[in-house]
């Protein structure tokens, strides 16, 4: 059996649900592969031992421009689900609107450049808005109290807030422009993987479409095999999310992965432009390793 461990970019959630359906139901091993699948920090790029590492398209960039030796090989969900996320009596409803207000962040330089830009696009002043640096574990006691928004996928955290019974606003970046509609999450091979073993890359992708593909079928259960591998979540909570999630992972043809050029390439020029990145780099990204 070829071992593949496979780094999150977060605790598993329903962003992962086809990695965890293709686990749970054989499809790994059925290939040769002993998959190992864990990962609860935002962004982990450098674990050691990992394989394959699941990271938004931004991370992956700056983390090829410090000579990590990785390409991204697919995407999982067919739309970036990123945007941001706060109570209703905030009044966030679109970029600008966060001038003035309290909005948690991660101190790098790509995140400020892709708020500011959203935000001073759409009208407002990003360097009016104050920003509190916090990686938010506990959404439901921060906003409101430590913030009032915080970026996140909302195929977690804005069904967890309504769960908790909350009244949120959120909107999508993607809808303010094509820019935002980037790769993420993205999944990186390592070029041990890439270069030394491509049967097995594509094995283990294979794997993963079948899983994303059931998932997306069947949402109830995806729901409950992704459940047994979350910690102290409910699984009314998983399911509301899961519903929603599997709208999301498939192209028109059916299949799960597949990345538009000009999603990746969008984002990636822009980042050059903006010094973010020393410019375009060998191997980013590639669909070779999907299924055909």
């Amino acid at each position: 059996m070829k071992k593949i461990n496979v780094t999150l970019d977060w605790f598993p959630n329903t962003n992962h649900t086809g990695m965890f359906v293709a686990l749970e139901k054989g499809y790994y091993k059925g290939e040769g592969l002993d998959v190992a699948i864990g990962g609860k920090v935002h962004g982990v790029m450098t674990t050691e031992g990992a394989d394959v590492v699941v990271s938004p398209q931004p991370t992956l960039l700056v983390g090829m421009a410090a000579a990590e030796r990785i390409t991204a090989v697919a995407v999982l969900t067919q739309r970036c689900d990123s945007g941001i996320l706060s109570l209703k009596e905030a009044g966030i409803t679109r970029p600008r609107e966060l001038t003035g207000k309290r909005l948690t962040h991660w101190d790098q330089a790509w995140f400020h450049c892709i708020v500011g830009k959203a935000v001073d696009d759409d009208g407002g002043d990003y360097g009016k808005v104050e920003l509190i640096q916090k990686d938010v574990g506990d959404i439901v006691a921060t906003l409101g109290a430590e913030a009032d928004a915080t970026w996140i996928y909302k195929n977690w955290e804005y069904f967890e807030m309504r769960h908790a019974g909350k009244d949120v606003n959120y909107f999508a970046f993607a809808d303010f422009g094509e820019l935002y509609d980037f790769c993420a999450p993205a999944v990186t091979a390592k070029h041990h993987l890439t270069d030394g073993d491509p049967e097995a890359l594509k094995a283990f992708l294979g794997a993963t479409d079948r899983g994303y593909i059931d998932a997306a079928a069947d949402p109830e259960e995806g729901a409950a095999l992704l459940h047994r591998h979350m910690d102290g979540w409910d699984l009314p909570l998983v399911l509301e999310s899961q519903k929603y999630a599997s709208g999301l992972y498939l192209a028109a043809d059916g299949h799960w992965g597949h990345m538009r050029p000009a999603r990746w390439d969008n984002l990636a020029d822009w980042m050059a432009a903006e010094k973010l990145t020393p410019g375009r780099m060998p191997r980013e990204f590639t669909n070779e390793f999907l299924p055909e």
